[in-house]
Parts: structure tokens; sequence; C-alpha cells
């Protein structure tokens, strides 16, 4: 009897101990969102989630966590401590702000933590991220406003709605712009202003220059699709159908109304694709791969002559 208690109490202790070591070696990727709101962004959650739950049914990972960064830095730097101290063993984030989301790699750094930045970067991306995955800011920027340049060739004057200042988006779009139109004798910039990525503040923007400048106004560009398509169905309740409008993403509302000729065009990002490839790189880092330091996917202007390809 003795025998046989001391036998059940050492198996006992080898399946707590292979418990444990099971938990301990438990792969667990945490996604840190921007946000859970806007359409653009609820299509990589959607998709993530998809590909994640893949993952886990393959038995490829064990386990992820979702965190809703409420299109906040602060908020996200508060979310990478909940993934550390929930022993996620890879982060992805889509950061907020360039300069208010570096906190966010510092600490997976000092956690030896891998974090994969995904759609836009932090300042010290390139010095901390165990990859990059996006697009070329900077060229959907220069699509935009060679868009504008074709369609108006005569030129004319052009207001621009940015996204949230700082975000590293807003800042390289802004760029590509103006890389195109400063150089253009015949294009005047007449307002730029931050509209947060956001419908509302985008029409009240131009509400005013509408006011202000009536015919003088000629274009808007935006640096999202909430806004641009917002903006455009405003100025055709206004009677101003002439003013061209164009933004980024290609969420499905605008690609319709491109598909409808209402809207001019859109730049479409793949954001699945950008969240489904960060996925794929978080599990060849958990699986010791050697990965690149960046993924590029491109962006594609779309236009009423190929949107039934994308829409």
């Amino acid at each position: 009897m003795r025998k046989l208690l001391t036998l059940v109490l050492a198996l006992c202790l080898v399946l707590t101990a292979a418990m444990a070591f099971a938990e301990e070696d438990a792969k667990i990727i945490g996604v840190i969102q921007k946000n859970t709101t806007d359409a653009f962004h609820l299509t990589i959650n959607s998709a993530a989630i998809e590909k994640l739950d893949a993952l886990k049914a393959e038995g490829v990972i064990d386990d992820y966590r979702l965190y809703d960064g409420k299109t906040d830095p602060m908020t996200q730097c508060d979310l990478m401590e909940m993934a550390i101290n929930e022993e996620c063993d890879v982060v992805i984030v889509l950061p907020a702000e360039a300069a208010g989301c570096d906190p966010i790699l510092e600490r997976g750094s000092e956690a030896g933590i891998p974090v994969i930045v995904v759609n836009s970067k932090t300042n010290n991306t390139d010095e901390l991220a165990a990859a990059y995955v996006g697009s070329d800011d900077v060229y959907a920027g220069e699509l935009m406003a060679q868009f504008v340049q074709e369609k108006l060739p005569e030129g004319g004057g052009y207001a621009h709605l940015m996204g949230v200042i700082g975000n590293s988006a807003q800042i390289q779009r802004t760029e590509g712009i103006h890389n195109i139109l400063d150089e253009d004798p015949n294009w005047t910039m007449l307002d730029e202003q931050g509209a947060e990525w956001q419908a509302e503040k985008a029409v009240k923007f131009t509400g005013d220059w509408l006011q202000m400048y009536g015919d003088q106004l000629n274009a808007i560009i935006c640096d999202n699709d909430d806004m641009s398509s917002a903006v455009k169905a405003y100025c055709i309740t206004e009677g101003r159908e002439d003013i061209v409008c164009i933004g980024v993403d290609g969420n499905a509302g605008p690609m319709a109304m491109v598909a409808s000729g209402e809207l001019d065009a859109t730049v479409y990002q793949d954001g699945a694709g950008q969240i489904v490839k960060a996925i794929e790189v978080a599990v060849d880092v958990l699986e010791g791969n050697e990965v690149e330091k960046e993924y590029m996917i491109p962006f594609v202007l779309i236009t009423l002559d190929n949107v039934l390809d994308y829409i």
C-alpha cells in the first residue's frame, strides 16, 4: 500500500511538472490593435482573428490576446504592460502615433519580447522592431497628388485633410503630396488641416473651405477614405460635384462610390494582407526562423477603370 501511495505521488509530481512546463512553453501572440471602430481597422481586426483562429486550430500557436488600443498611444503603452504580464511571446502592434508609441518597443526590448510593427511606424521601429509590415505611405501621397494632376491638368487650388498629427502615415502621405504638388506651378495649396481620420471633422473643414475659397477650391486630398467619401458626398449636396476628392484605404463604401462614379478615386491599402503577413512573421519568430526587417505590400490606385477588379 505504501509503495502504491509513493507511486501515485510520484506520478502526480511528474504530471504537475509536465503541465507547468507546457504552460511555460505555450506559444502566445499578442495583438495591440489601433482601434475597434473605424472601417479600415475593423477589416484588419477581422483578418487577424481569422488567421489566429486557424493557427490555434492547427496547433501552431496555443493562444492569442487581442487588445483595443482606442487610437491612443498611452492606452497602447499600458496594453503592452498587460501583454507582458499575460506572458505573450511575441507582440504585434498597430501604432496610434509615431513618438507616443516608442515605449512599446522599448518595453518589449527590456522584457525580451519581440515586437512586430504593422501599418505605421514608431520612431524607433527601424532600431527595435523584430520586423515592420506595411506599405509605402510616401508613395500613397504621391499617387493621390498625381491623380489630381491628371484629373485637372489645368491646375488650381487644393486642400489637404490629414489624419492624426504625428502618426507616421499622416507624416509620410503629407510628404508624398508635397513631393508632387509643391513642384507644380499650376497648383496652390489653400489649406492643410488635421481631421484625425474622422469624417465629421473632415466635413466641417470642407464646409469652411467652400465658404472661404469658393471656386478657387478644385480638389480635396484626404489621408483616408472615411474622410474622402464623406467630403465628396458633402460636396455633392452643396452643388460642388466638380471638386475632385481622393483618399486612402479602399474600404467597401468608398469602393462602391468609385464604382458608381461618385468618388473620383481611392488608393487601395491591403490592411488584411498586412496583418496576415505580420502574424506569419510572428510565427517565424516563435519558431526561431530568420525574418526580414521589413515587408512592404504595395498600394494600388483605384479608379472607375479598375475598381471592379478590387471591389
